[in-house]
């Protein structure tokens, strides 16, 4: 008789682990089951990023990784956006993703402390247009993706952002990862085998903040979700339990994580509604936009000038010197991560845009020395996991006079967002340096009723000008 030691594996039953509850997840969730609010948002979320895709489609970094790919090569399968040409999914979705995070301009989301839409959607649109699919699949796909990205870095906590992981990539890859896998109808196995393979291609450094690596981020990570699900469905092998497994990847990125957070949260409710995702009214780092906001209001209902402020003091949270280290930055890079400058730029210009963060601009003298009479205050004890937090900035007059205003909640969060009416306007504004009036309206028409497009290739031959 033998002893339960001696009995093949196959009898003994054994619970799912968190990675195999992750694809069961994925395979097992349609269209029909993700409710009509996350479709709504998404569409949302999509139509930003390709704004700020638009953009940025002319800035430094993106001519040079642009002139990269072109000498790479590649099948023409899917299109760069507003350069007229295609290369093959992977690099299409390299470049898009590059352009739409390097103007810092995109969407954020509190539970991944980085930008998911930026990962997400030039890694579904780039296969979407590869293989003629519907919209319908790309919102699919772009939900899925997004949820799996959200539970990852719950699951995780925040200490490997404070460590200096960029999560924009470190779950960025592993959602776009999940997002191809479910537009390519990968099997459940196969789903564990892609987040094998792009937990390996996973990792990004903030220290990088402030530099063109920083969007190459967003970039790699569309890029190398693609290839990871394509390597899995071609039989390629990896670890298929990842997530959960000794030195896989939350041991590895962790000390601390929770594997309840990830599995056992999947879709209840889904993270796209709540706790929602902030789309951003100002091109720059997001953990600043409470004190943008604050300034801008004294500005406008004091009018106040540069003249007459003898300091400016922002109380913040001990998250913002980590990341905005940037004291006296002289590029427009450097200036989406500098409290300093921008709390200036918003005096002098009365206005935080696009136009506020070209080199030019942070080079000059009035803002240049406006800047070094701001100070912040990031009070120790206070928790990163509970961020936004308020924040509040002090005018103190040459007269003597101050003024304060705290800010709770930024425009944009999901608990003060930013109207249908406010949306388009930003998309217009940004669209509009590449597309014609009558294009930036049939794209607003296209994403908006994403829906019903049984093919996304006219949306994609609008957006790259490429047939």
């Amino acid at each position: 008789m033998m002893t339960d030691q001696e009995k093949p594996q196959a009898d003994i039953p054994t619970a799912k682990g968190t990675t195999e509850k992750v694809a069961d997840f994925v395979v097992g969730t349609g269209y029909r089951q993700i409710p009509a609010e996350a479709i709504r948002l998404s569409k949302q979320a999509i139509l930003d990023s390709l704004g700020c895709a638009l953009a940025g489609s002319g800035e430094p970094a993106v001519e040079i990784v642009t002139r990269y790919v072109k000498q790479l090569g590649g099948r023409r399968e899917a299109g760069v956006i507003a350069r007229g040409f295609k290369t093959s999914a992977p690099f299409a979705a390299l470049v898009n993703g590059t352009m739409t995070h390097v103007l810092d301009y995109d969407d954020v989301a509190d539970s991944w402390w980085g930008h998911p839409t930026v990962v997400l959607m030039p890694a579904v649109l780039a296969l979407a247009e590869k293989e003629r699919l519907s919209g319908e699949s790309v919102l699919e796909a772009y939900v899925l993706g997004f949820e799996v990205g959200s539970r990852l870095n719950r699951g995780l906590g925040i200490g490997y952002y404070q460590a200096g992981w960029h999560s924009t990539i470190v779950a960025g890859t592993m959602a776009t990862a999940v997002a191809a896998a479910k537009l390519m109808h990968l099997k459940p196995h196969e789903v564990r085998v892609a987040l094998g393979i792009a937990a390996s291609l996973a990792g990004g450094l903030k220290r990088n903040f402030g530099t063109m690596t920083k969007s190459f981020h967003a970039g790699t990570a569309a890029q190398n979700g693609i290839i990871a699900a394509h390597l899995a469905a071609d039989g390629f092998t990896a670890d298929d339990s990842i997530i959960e497994a000794p030195q896989g990847y939350c041991q590895m990125y962790s000390h601390n994580y929770n594997l309840d957070k990830i599995s056992g949260l999947l879709g209840s409710p889904f993270d796209i509604v709540s706790p929602g995702l902030s789309l951003k009214p100002y091109p720059c780092c997001r953990i600043m936009h409470e004190s943008i906001d604050a300034i801008l209001s004294l500005v406008h209902e004091r009018d106040i000038r540069a003249a007459d402020i003898a300091e400016v003091r922002c109380r913040t949270s001990p998250a913002v010197p980590v990341q905005l280290y940037y004291h006296r930055p002289q590029t427009g890079l450097e200036g989406k991560f500098s409290i300093e400058y921008c709390m200036a730029a918003a005096v002098l210009d009365r206005e935080v845009k696009l136009a506020q963060f070209e080199d030019e601009r942070v080079q000059k003298r009035d803002v240049q020395e406006l800047l070094q009479k701001v100070r912040y205050d990031h009070p120790e004890g206070v928790d990163w996991a509970k961020a936004p937090l308020p924040q509040a900035v002090t005018i103190r007059l040459r007269d003597g006079r101050e003024f304060c205003r705290e800010i709770q909640r930024a425009k944009g969060d999901p608990a003060n967002p930013l109207s249908e009416q406010e949306l388009t306007d930003k998309f217009r504004d940004c669209a509009q340096r590449v597309l014609s009036p009558a294009g930036v309206e049939r794209c607003v028409e296209m994403v908006s009723g994403m829906e019903k497009l049984k093919d996304i290739t006219p949306l994609m031959r609008l957006l790259t000008g490429a047939g």
